[in-house]
């Protein structure tokens, strides 16, 4: 059996992301009909903040990935902040990882 490393898995959820992404715009979809819609609310609130420094901007989109995937109710748990930070600093060592979050980070902030 195949084993997948931790960078695995966040380059698996960030591809996800970005089919969602994609397939929702494509479609027109309604924002309420997304899996997910309170997640994908807040990042699309956060990216219309234009003064939100973009290091923030990507750790609070990891945090809204990891809280889709782990349970919403996690999010409010002082270890979830670590998480997040050690996944943002994972993806940010990756240079494929890197450019998928961009790429996630650029189709949030141009919708």
């Amino acid at each position: 059996m195949t084993q997948i490393s931790a960078t695995d898995q966040i380059l698996l959820l960030l591809r996800e992301q970005l089919q969602r992404s994609e397939r929702g715009r494509v479609r027109g979809a309604d924002r309420e009909q997304r899996r997910s819609a309170t997640a994908q609310q807040r990042i699309e609130a956060l990216a219309a903040i234009r003064d939100l420094p973009e290091r923030d901007f990507r750790r609070a989109l990891v945090r809204g990935l990891l809280g889709e995937r782990l349970g919403e109710e996690l999010i409010a748990e002082p270890a979830f902040e670590a998480v997040t930070g050690e996944v943002l600093r994972l993806i940010e060592a990756s240079p494929e990882a890197q450019r998928l979050l961009d790429r996630v980070a650029r189709d949030f902030r141009t919708t």
